[in-house]
Parts: structure tokens; C-alpha cells; sequence
């Protein structure tokens, strides 16, 4: 069972993909700029903004909209409200 909010990678829109390619971008410089702070010697630094980076892309995953809201509680609606014909037997 996978934790509420994950989406299975297979079935993303372009909107999803776009919202993670954007997420990737703002992500890329933090995480660099963490590197180089590793690199420089200041481990504390560094390794919190390459944890940044990772949180910002992996919060993208799992951050729940608005509209993911409603439309979970639109489709329960519907699903209760409507029955499917095979449903009705």
C-alpha cells in the first residue's frame, strides 16, 4: 500500500510532469551549491542544502492540491451516487 498522496509514476500528465520538471530546476542550483560547500569543507551546510534540494523535488510528489481534494471527493461522490450496469446485479 503506498502512502496517500504518492502517484504511480506511469500515469502522470503533462501538467505533473511539468510541475516536477519545475521543481528539478529550482532544485539543481540548491544542490550544487550544497556540493560546493561539502567540497569547501563545510559539512553542515552542504549536506543541509542538498537535503533542501531532495525535499523540494520530493515534496512536489507529495504534496496533495486543492483540486487533488476535490477531485477525490467528486469521484467518491459519484461512485456512490452512480452505480456502473455490471455493478447493479
Amino acid at each position: 500500500m503506498r502512502a496517500p498522496g504518492l502517484r504511480p509514476s506511469m500515469s502522470r500528465g503533462v501538467i505533473d510532469l511539468l510541475g516536477l520538471a519545475g521543481s528539478v530546476v529550482f532544485a539543481i542550483p540548491v544542490a550544487f551549491f550544497g556540493l560546493l560547500r561539502m567540497l569547501d569543507g563545510d559539512l553542515l551546510v552542504g549536506t543541509g542544502f542538498v537535503v533542501f534540494a531532495a525535499v523540494m523535488v520530493v515534496g512536489m510528489e507529495i504534496y496533495t492540491s486543492p483540486t487533488d481534494v476535490a477531485g477525490n471527493v467528486v469521484s467518491r461522490a459519484v461512485g456512490k451516487i452512480a452505480k456502473r450496469p455490471d455493478d447493479e446485479e
